[in-house]
C-alpha cells in the first residue's frame, strides 16, 4: 500500500509540477521570457517542484488553520461565546463534512490517471488516499488546537474532536461503499443529491442558529460523540480494508467506458446540467438580435443560474429568523447586539463575497453557450462584447439580488429590532449589502471578459485569472478585521462601485475583443 501511495504522490505531485510550468508561461510579464522548451528545463522544474511541495505541505495548516478561525473562533470573538460554543459548531460541521468532503469520491483527474490509465490497484490506491486525507485534516488542525491550548488557554479535550472527524470520515466512506455493493448507488462529492444539501443545511442552521440562544450542546456529549465515533471507526476501517468492490466503484465514478478523459469527468457533470435545462419547444422571446439570444439562453437555463442563490437565499432566512426571534426573546441582549452590527457590517463584504454565485453564474454561460459561439469570429466583435456585457450584468446582478437582498434585510432587520430609532442606518445597511452584491457581480463578469480562463473542457487554464481572484479572495477576507462606521464604510463602498463599474465598462469595450477567446 505505502509504494502504491509513493507513486500516486508522485503523479500528483509531477501533475502540479506541470500545472505550475503552464500557469507561469500563461503570466504576461514573464511568457516573453521564458524558454519554449519550458518542460524540459531542469532549474524551471526543480523551482516548480519546489513551490508544489512547498504548496503540500502549506495546505495542511493553511486549510485547517482558516477553517477554524473563520467558522469557530471568529463567531465566538463578535458574540463573546463561551468554549462550548466551539465544540457546538465543530460537531454539527464534523457531520455537514463527513457527507461533502471526503475525497474517496471526488472523480479527479489524478484518480483517473492512477487507477484508470495506470491500472493502479484501486484497493490500495483508495485506503491509501483516504488514510492520507484524514491525516492531513488531523495533522493541520491538532496543530491549531495545540497552539490555541498554549497560548489561548482552551481546554485540553478540544484535542480531541480532530480524531472524531477522522473517524466521521472513515464512517461516512464505509456506509457509501456499502451503498454501493447493496444497490449500485456512486455517491459523487461534485453533485451532492437533495438529502446530502438538505442535511449540510440543517448542519449549518442547528451550528449557528443556536448561537445568539447561546444554547450549546453539553460539552461532555460532543466529546463522547468523538470518543464513540473512533471505537466505531476502527470496525469501519476494517469493512474498507476487506471490501472488494473498489475497481467497478473506481470504473463507474470515473466513466472508464469513454476513451478521453475530458469526456470521462465531464460526462458525470454534464449528466446534471442536462437535468437543470429546459427542452421546452415553446419557451421564446419577444425581442430582437443579441437580446432575444441572450434571453432564450436565460430562460432555458433558468433552473441551472437560479438553484445556488435560492438556496442561499432559503439558508440566510432561516438564520436571521432563529435571530430575530432570540432578540426579541432576549431584550436584554440587545445593546450588546447593536453595537457588533454597527462595527461588523464590513463582515457582510467577505459573505457576500462567499455566497456569490456569480462564477459559477459565467462558467455556466461558457459552458452551455460561448464555447461553441466563440468559435464564429463575429462573436468576439466590440460591439457584440459590449451588447452582451451590458445584458449579462443585469442577469448576473438580478440572480444574486435575491441572497443579497435577504442578508442586507436580514442584517438591517436585527439591527432594526436592537434599536428601532435607527431607521436611516439600516436602510443604509441594506443599500450597502446590494451595492457589495452588484461590484461583486461586475467584478466576475469582468474578468470572465477580460481574462477568458477556460478552454474547452470548461478548465481553467489562466494563471493571471487565478491570481485576480486569489487577491480577491484575500481582500474580502480581510474585510473580516475592518472595524468602521455603517454610514462611512456604506458611502465608500458604494461610491466604489460606481467607479470600478465605469472602469470595468471601458477596458471591456477596449481589450475585450483580443482577450476574450477560446483556451488552448
Amino acid at each position: 500500500m505505502f509504494k502504491t501511495f509513493r507513486i500516486s504522490f508522485r503523479l500528483r505531485i509531477a501533475y502540479r509540477v506541470n500545472s505550475i510550468l503552464y500557469s507561469l508561461k500563461q503570466l504576461p510579464l514573464l511568457k516573453r521570457w521564458l524558454p519554449g522548451a519550458l518542460y524540459a528545463s531542469r532549474a524551471l522544474k526543480g523551482f516548480a517542484l519546489v513551490i508544489a511541495l512547498l504548496w503540500e505541505v502549506l495546505t495542511v495548516f493553511l486549510n485547517n488553520g482558516l477553517y477554524l478561525g473563520v467558522c469557530m473562533l471568529l463567531p465566538m470573538q463578535m458574540l463573546l461565546l463561551p468554549v462550548d460554543a466551539f465544540a457546538h459548531i465543530y460537531f454539527f460541521l464534523t457531520i455537514a463534512g463527513a457527507l461533502c468532503n471526503c475525497r474517496v469520491f471526488d472523480p479527479t483527474k489524478d484518480k483517473y490517471y492512477a487507477i484508470i490509465l495506470m491500472r493502479m490497484d484501486a484497493k490500495n490506491y483508495t485506503i491509501a488516499q483516504h488514510i492520507y486525507t484524514v491525516l492531513r485534516v488531523l495533522v493541520g488542525t491538532e496543530s491549531f488546537l495545540l497552539v490555541g491550548v498554549w497560548f489561548l488557554q482552551l481546554p485540553l479535550w478540544l484535542c480531541l474532536l480532530p480524531f472524531g472527524v477522522v473517524a466521521a470520515k472513515t464512517l461516512s466512506v464505509a456506509w457509501s461503499l456499502f451503498r454501493f455493493e447493496k444497490s449500485g448507488f456512486v455517491r459523487n462529492e461534485n453533485s451532492p443529491v437533495r438529502v446530502v444539501w438538505g442535511t449540510i443545511a440543517l448542519c449549518f442552521l442547528f451550528a449557528y442558529g443556536a448561537l445568539p440562544l447561546r444554547v450549546f450542546l453539553p460539552s461532555v456529549l460532543v466529546a463522547g460523540s468523538a470518543l464513540l465515533s473512533v471505537v466505531l471507526s476502527l470496525f469501519a476501517f476494517g469493512y474498507l480494508l476487506s471490501y472488494r468492490s473498489y475497481r467497478p466503484l473506481a470504473q463507474q465514478l470515473l466513466g472508464q467506458k469513454t476513451a478521453a478523459l475530458r469526456v470521462n469527468i465531464d460526462a458525470i457533470k454534464d449528466e446534471n446540467f442536462k437535468k437543470n435545462i429546459s427542452e421546452d419547444q415553446s419557451i421564446t422571446s419577444q425581442k430582437r438580435g443579441y437580446a432575444y439570444f441572450n434571453e432564450l439562453f436565460i430562460k432555458r437555463h433558468q433552473r441551472l443560474l437560479w438553484r445556488y442563490a435560492k438556496r442561499i437565499a432559503l439558508i440566510a432566512l432561516a438564520l436571521f429568523l432563529v435571530g430575530g426571534i432570540a432578540l426579541y426573546q432576549f431584550p436584554q441582549a440587545h445593546g450588546e447586539v447593536r453595537q457588533l452590527l454597527m462595527t461588523y457590517l464590513p463582515y457582510c463584504i467577505f459573505l457576500v463575497y462567499s455566497f456569490h454565485s456569480g462564477k459559477s453564474v459565467v462558467q455556466a454561460m461558457f459552458r452551455n453557450c460561448d464555447h461553441s459561439m466563440l468559435t464564429y469570429s463575429f462573436y468576439r466583435r466590440k460591439e457584440v462584447i459590449l451588447s452582451l456585457f451590458r445584458l449579462r450584468l443585469f442577469d448576473v446582478i438580478r440572480i444574486n439580488l435575491l441572497p443579497a437582498l435577504v442578508l442586507g434585510i436580514g442584517y438591517a432587520s436585527l439591527l432594526f429590532i436592537c434599536d428601532p430609532s435607527n431607521l436611516w442606518t439600516c436602510l443604509m445597511v441594506i443599500v450597502c449589502v446590494v451595492g457589495s452584491s452588484i461590484l461583486f457581480s461586475i467584478h466576475f463578469l469582468a474578468c470572465y471578459y477580460l481574462l477568458q480562463p477556460y478552454n474547452e473542457a470548461t478548465e481553467t487554464k489562466s494563471s493571471t485569472y487565478g491570481i485576480v481572484m486569489a487577491v480577491t479572495y484575500l481582500i474580502c477576507f480581510a474585510f473580516i478585521y475592518l472595524r468602521m462606521d455603517v454610514w462611512l464604510f456604506g458611502t465608500l463602498m458604494i461610491a466604489f462601485s460606481l467607479v470600478y463599474g465605469i472602469v470595468a465598462y471601458l477596458l471591456i469595450g477596449r481589450y475585450a475583443y483580443r482577450t476574450f477567446r477560446l483556451r488552448n
